[in-house]
């Protein structure tokens, strides 16, 4: 399990200096979402989950982050609970269909290609980006069968904004679950 862990940290790192978009954090506009589904997995079958746990990543080597005013972990955990169980979903603490896992990441040092209106080129910005990856195991194979992540504009998103883009993209993520 920690090899697995260790492989999912690895995947969001490389989210965070992968794809870099653009957009508003005043909005939801800016949040991307990238979603892998196993054809071969029998979803209506999955009854019961639990969890494997959580990762986080820091990327801040000048200390810009602000914390959100909230425990992260805690919301993102009640997020995906609240999500599964309303898909008829239960927690079950032997023997789960699945085992559900995820990772968030901050990257204060992201920068990428921005458009100035006063120049013909672009140019290089700070643009500081978080991104979640969450995962659905198969208990009995090992399997992924499931996987989904959302990038997104960090810079400002704190306190009720932030939970209400946490919401949006677990939701979102989660909406992608085959039925």
């Amino acid at each position: 399990m920690k090899t697995f862990l260790t492989a999912l940290t690895l995947v969001l790192f490389i989210s965070l200096n992968g794809c870099s978009t653009m957009g508003s954090s005043a909005s939801n506009n800016d949040i991307k979402f990238e979603t892998e589904i196993d054809p071969k997995a029998n979803f209506k079958g999955y009854k019961t989950y639990s969890w494997m746990g959580s990762a986080s990543i820091m990327n801040d080597p000048t200390a810009q982050w602000k914390a959100p005013g909230f425990d992260a972990n805690a919301e993102i955990k009640f997020l995906i609970d609240s999500q599964l169980r309303s898909k008829g979903m239960t927690e079950a603490a032997r023997k789960p269909d699945v085992i559900i896992g995820y990772a968030l990441g901050i990257n204060m040092t992201n920068i990428e290609y921005k458009s100035n209106p006063d120049k013909s080129f672009k140019t290089l910005e700070a643009a500081p980006k978080g991104a979640l990856v969450i995962l659905m195991i198969d208990a009995d194979t090992g399997v992924v069968i499931w996987a989904s992540t959302a990038k997104a504009d960090i810079q400002g998103n704190t306190g009720d904004t932030a939970k209400n883009r946490l919401a949006y993209a677990v939701k979102s993520m989660l909406g992608s679950l085959p039925k």
